[in-house]
């Protein structure tokens, strides 16, 4: 994506946040598809701080991206797929 893809992105973020109205609501009376906001919302951080020329460290990264540093996702124990949901008979 490119720098004035994400400013236009921003903009419609910010607009979003200004009104205080529900996502859906806000979406329906402003054209835009719901899912695309709630994606926008949810890249916002990381465009804003590289729109600010912000390098992050890994940690910081990871913060911006929800998960710290260092925290595994369920299943990532080397289990293989699906052993983790599956129940001993």
């Amino acid at each position: 994506m490119d720098r004035e893809q994400m400013q236009r992105c921003l903009e419609v973020v910010a607009a979003y946040r200004a009104s205080g109205q529900k996502s859906k609501a806000w979406a329906q009376a402003n054209g835009v598809p719901e899912r695309s906001l709630a994606s926008w919302c949810a890249h916002s951080r990381r465009w804003q701080a590289r729109l600010e020329g912000v390098v992050g460290t890994g940690e910081q990264t990871q913060r911006l991206r929800g998960r710290p540093r260092g925290v595994r996702c369920c299943g990532d124990d080397g289990a293989r797929r699906g052993e983790f949901w599956r129940r001993p008979v």
